[in-house]
């Protein structure tokens, strides 16, 4: 996890401090205000949530990419079988890099981009649960959690233009997250009681009680609209 860290920082200072080129007008402040919805995540791929997004472009091209800065917010709201989310809030951003092989005259975000990523948040759910006896007796108990989530990623993906102002965001990370899911409520079975402890698929691998870090990889295709100038 550090050595992840590191690389990213690195990543980020190089992206700050490379040489701008001289023969061309830069991206300013204000040329791009593009606020997106994330449809992917509404049709309940894993955890469904409320994903928008904000892509600002406060830097300046230098002569190998265009740097933006996209803001996260997350909202779960819905969950697969086994999970209730009750509420809950993550957010975070990206530095993308939108590479200019095809764009040298005129800096622009789109097409395929690089970039790294931070983002976390609190979330609260139920899930229901199995306990079972030596004597072969199951009972079904719904369980409280709450989980505290910080991840880092490294992405990759390609933005286009739908219109004058419309744009289609498609991208994908990969990267660890430090989680603690504890449960919540006292609600005890009885002695002679364990709870299942099968393992969940991937859809569930952030919700899993314990703590500890985990494999993430956040997925995202959106909608947007360009409220700025360019």
């Amino acid at each position: 996890m550090k050595k992840l860290t590191a690389s990213l920082l690195v990543l980020f200072i190089f992206g700050l401090h490379t040489k701008a080129q001289t023969n061309e007008t830069p991206v300013a402040p204000g040329d791009y205000g593009i606020f997106k919805l994330d449809v992917l995540n509404l049709m309940g791929i894993g955890i469904q949530k409320l994903h928008v997004g904000y892509e600002i472009s406060p830097l300046k091209a230098n002569l190998n990419n265009l740097p933006t800065i996209n803001l996260n917010l997350n909202i779960p709201f819905n969950g697969l079988n086994q999970i209730d989310m009750k509420y809950g809030v993550e957010f975070g951003g990206e530095l993308r890099f939108y590479q200019r092989r095809r764009n040298h005259d005129l800096p622009i975000a789109e097409g395929l981009f690089l970039g790294v990523g931070m983002d976390g948040g609190y979330v609260s759910f139920n899930r229901t649960e199995e306990y079972y006896s030596s004597f072969g007796s199951v009972r079904e108990i719904e369980n409280s959690y709450q989980r505290v989530r910080t991840g880092i990623f490294l992405m990759m993906g390609s933005q286009s233009k739908l219109g004058e102002k419309m744009y289609f965001d498609i991208n994908m990370g990969m990267g660890w997250s430090n989680v603690n899911v504890q449960q919540t409520n006292v609600d005890d079975p009885g002695s002679d009681y364990q709870k299942n402890s099968e393992y969940r698929g991937p859809f569930y691998l952030l919700y899993n009680e314990g703590k500890g870090q985990r494999f993430y990889m956040p997925v995202s295709i959106s909608l947007g609209y360009n409220f700025g100038t360019r």
